[in-house]
């Protein structure tokens, strides 16, 4: 009786589902069930946590031992744990994907490619990067004392929220780009080399390593994409960003949206 009943609730909450996304409900399925597949690995997952945590340790460790300023901890430590939220790692999953030729299926089904792998990456980071901030938070209490507190708001905490959809894409496209490198390279071998070349570029000029301002050529820097990973989203928490500045990034988030839909439209 008990299974019935619950079969019958799922069921009514699926088709007011449908009904309430319409054409979309397709990209909520694919998204719920990405995942629902990815709570089975999170064991391993957690483990894997250990060698994160030891590293974002190290690095603002570093800095305190050359004497920094809380705002280069603050922007190290909450800039970690700000882009954990918003990672993926498309390039892994893509690259192998077009070297065995497992794409294929993929590009057969009569949907978006682009559309369809995004919704998936959503469904498969979800759970892991919601861990890894949490996680993050030990890194928090251990450099409390180091971290400048003064530029803590809700108000900055939820604009950053609002800013994780801009970082997620911003790393999803990037990492398409390298993904899509297989297509020109044979050996697999070699593509995980350019994946790792990659990583160490981007960990460079998204700021996770050394704030972006510390660089040189950081006025061509700072208009890369990479520097939406971290570095613009942790100037908007410091207050380096003036009130209009940040209406600016959000309409330009809103004309880019019209401007793909109008696009779109007339297939372009």
């Amino acid at each position: 009786m008990e299974i019935k009943l619950t079969n019958k609730i799922s069921f009514m909450r699926e088709t007011f589902l449908q009904k309430l996304f319409g054409q979309n409900y397709k990209y909520l399925a694919i998204f719920l069930y990405y995942a629902k597949s990815t709570t089975s690995g999170i064991y391993g997952f957690l483990l894997g946590q250990f060698s994160d945590i030891m590293q974002n340790l190290s690095i603002a460790y570093i800095w305190i031992l050359n004497s920094a300023n809380p705002q280069i901890i603050t922007y190290l430590v909450i800039g970690r744990t700000y882009k954990a939220l918003s990672d993926t790692f498309f390039a892994e999953i893509l690259g192998p994907d077009i070297s065995s030729g497992q794409i294929t299926k993929h590009l057969m089904i009569p949907q978006n490619y682009i559309h369809f792998s995004i919704f998936r990456e959503l469904g498969r980071r979800v759970i892991f990067n919601f861990t890894r901030g949490l996680s993050y938070i030990l890194i928090l209490v251990i450099y409390a004392n180091f971290i400048d507190w003064s530029q803590f708001s809700l108000l900055k905490l939820f604009l950053l929220f609002l800013l994780l959809p801009i970082s997620f894409l911003s790393t999803f496209f990037l990492e398409f780009l390298v993904g899509t490198q297989a297509f020109f390279v044979r050996d697999k071998r070699n593509f995980f080399g350019i994946h790792r070349a990659y990583n160490g570029i981007s960990g460079v000029l998204s700021g996770i390593l050394i704030p972006l301002d510390k660089l040189p050529f950081y006025n061509f820097i700072q208009f890369l994409p990479s520097s939406w990973l971290l570095h613009h989203p942790m100037q908007i928490y410091l207050g380096k960003y003036s009130p209009i500045q940040i209406l600016y990034v959000f309409l330009a988030k809103l004309v880019f949206k019209l401007g793909l839909k109008r696009n779109e439209s007339v297939g372009l």
